[in-house]
């Protein structure tokens, strides 16, 4: 109940839509990556203010790491999504929130990785996070486009 009130509050603060029933897109992270990545901010906070009363060494680079995955983390859940805007294209969001639309039928291969998916469109790679919530619509039509370039 507490991280639903967290989620809520963050993507308020990010300018984001209420989500409710809808999901926010075709292709998106869990919630647990942004409680992930507030969960590493707060403790990389903690340790800079530890480092500040203390002056142990070994607290400076463990905050700033701390913070700096933190704050990828909850970049990554805002920004790294795929919506589909037709039948024929959908609109992949990177992590750092830069757009670019694709055609499904330029769509030649899915390679798994070992932590996450590479879809090749058009010479281009897709990144999919193996955590990521993928509609049934988008499996479905990237699933035709693979069927049909194969």
């Amino acid at each position: 109940m507490k991280l639903k009130l967290i989620v809520k509050l963050v993507e308020k603060l990010l300018g984001m839509k209420d989500s409710g029933d809808n999901p926010r897109a075709d292709m998106y992270l869990p919630e647990r990556l942004l409680a992930l990545g507030i969960v590493l901010a707060v403790i990389g906070i903690v340790l800079g203010i530890g480092f500040a009363c203390t002056l142990t060494p070994w607290m400076l680079p463990a905050a700033l790491v701390c913070i700096l995955i933190g704050i990828a983390a909850v970049m990554c859940w805002k920004n790294q999504t795929i919506r589909i805007l037709s039948d024929e294209t959908f609109e992949y969001t990177t992590f750092l929130g830069k757009t670019h639309v694709y055609a499904f039928r330029d769509i030649t291969a899915l390679i798994q990785n070992n932590d996450s998916f590479t879809l090749i469109v058009g010479g281009n790679k897709v990144h999919i996070e193996s955590m990521a919530v993928l509609s049934p619509r988008f499996v479905e039509l990237m699933t035709d486009a693979l069927k049909k370039n194969a």
